[in-house]
């Protein structure tokens, strides 16, 4: 979807941030619809067409995370949401895990608000058709036997918007080139992404694919669609969605 066709739901509780944020996206979108809290945000979303959410992580009456979960919980095909954080009220790990699918801290800054926007706005297939100048990110590069034996050993799992793997040898936060090599499948993932968080202890880090290839795009995006987490928190068997 293109920016100034969308409808923008910005929840947030600080008036002046609410002022400031309405007034950048009604120079690029359709429509800008505001709420001050999560209860608020509902309201909208049932009685207007939304195509992303923005929202505070911290609000009274109802929260971000609490917006999001009772979205999620609706059944309907729900909007996208971005998460807008000023005080580490929630993990990058938790936000994406939940289906968050950017998590924006305060104080933002217009071009990196609207860039996320038109992103969250595109359907991966588009999202994943720029290529950057990675030449000195470091490559993640993985062997498995099989798509199959990787999900069922639970060293790989995907969500929308990219995968939790183990970590294994030394990565920073930032940009990374990908090279996931499916043996028996014949398939090879290769791109570009954002690890976009670390869990050290636990050997796992989260991934955000921002680039696929051409040949890798479409098994791509039938690994990724319809899952509900952006990028799941964990590999691991015993796997579920954060509850809260």
């Amino acid at each position: 979807m293109q920016l100034k066709e969308a409808s923008i739901l910005l929840a947030e509780d600080e008036p002046m941030i609410l002022d400031i944020m309405r007034e950048w996206l009604q120079r690029i979108v359709s429509q800008v619809f505001c709420a001050s809290n999560g209860a608020q945000a509902l309201e909208v979303l049932a009685t207007h067409r939304i195509d992303l959410i923005l929202t505070d992580v911290r609000m009274p009456v109802m929260d971000g995370i609490t917006l999001l979960k009772r979205i999620k919980g609706s059944g309907s095909c729900a909007p996208g949401l971005i998460f807008i954080t000023g005080f580490a009220d929630i993990e990058a790990r938790d936000a994406y895990d939940l289906g968050a699918e950017a998590l924006l801290e305060k104080p933002i800054e217009s071009e990196e608000l609207i860039e996320v926007v038109r992103r969250s706005l595109l359907k991966p297939g588009k999202r994943w058709e720029s290529q950057l100048d990675l030449s000195a990110a470091p490559v993640l590069n993985r062997n498995f036997r099989s798509l199959a034996s990787a999900l069922q050993e639970h060293r790989i799992a995907f969500g929308r918007g990219g995968f939790c793997i183990e970590k294994g040898e030394f990565f920073e936060e930032g940009p990374v080139n990908i090279d996931l090599d499916f043996k028996a499948d014949g398939f090879v993932l290769l791109g570009q992404g954002v690890i976009r968080w670390l869990a050290n202890q636990e050997d796992q880090m989260g991934v955000e694919l921002t680039y696929v290839t051409d040949k890798s795009r479409a098994p791509a995006i039938d690994l990724t669609e319809g899952a509900s987490a952006f990028i799941p928190r964990t590999t691991g068997g015993e796997y579920q969605v954060l509850a809260g």
